[in-house]
């Protein structure tokens, strides 16, 4: 008698690993590329956005730590700018340096964006003309504006990949396995 060390999957579980498992990696990719290519296209509307003069008034690099307090590291360094300006003489600030900011486990990139935009020094904004506190300091696509779409792209193909090649794994191991009822014999 030979005794098979794999053992056979049940029906439900077939199902589950091949045609619901995907699922999630699509569904996450695909929200996740629809708000990232809306932030890209955002991107490239801030070039013909409206300029005002504004001014610097914070611009530091700040730590955040990361969510799991006992770990050590995992935090990232991002460029906190806080900037104002007037628009039909109504006062806004805003924050935003680029669509797409991004914080950065090395401090060095938070510290180049504080470089160039040191405290008082006096700046172009651009904004959204329907809403002023939409704005930026550096207006149309910059490369970490794709950040988003690429990742949503990602899970998307890996779900995709999975939802094609799961069930031919699975068909395939079922019938190169021989049957349990063979080992009774």
């Amino acid at each position: 008698m030979r005794i098979s060390s794999s053992k056979q999957m049940s029906p439900g579980m077939r199902v589950f690993f091949s045609r619901i498992f995907p699922l999630p990696f699509i569904v996450v990719g695909a929200l996740t590329l629809y708000f990232g290519g809306r932030g890209v296209h955002r991107a490239k509307e801030s070039l013909a956005w409206p300029v005002a003069e504004g001014q610097i008034l914070n611009s530091s690099v700040e730590y955040h730590r990361g969510s799991n307090r006992g770990s050590k590291g995992g935090g990232t360094y991002s460029a906190e700018i806080r900037y104002t300006f007037t628009v039909d003489g109504q006062v806004h600030s805003g924050n935003k340096v680029a669509v797409g900011d991004y914080g950065s486990s090395n401090s060095s990139h938070a510290q180049k964006i504080i470089n160039r935009y040191p405290r008082d020094k006096m700046v172009s904004v651009r904004y959204l003309p329907s809403d002023p506190d939409v704005c930026v300091l550096e207006p149309g696509v910059q490369a970490q504006a794709w950040f988003l779409p690429g990742f949503g792209m990602f899970f998307v193909l890996v779900g995709m990949l999975m939802a094609v090649f799961l069930p031919r794994a699975m068909k395939e191991r079922d019938s190169t396995e021989p049957s349990v009822a063979a080992y009774r014999r």
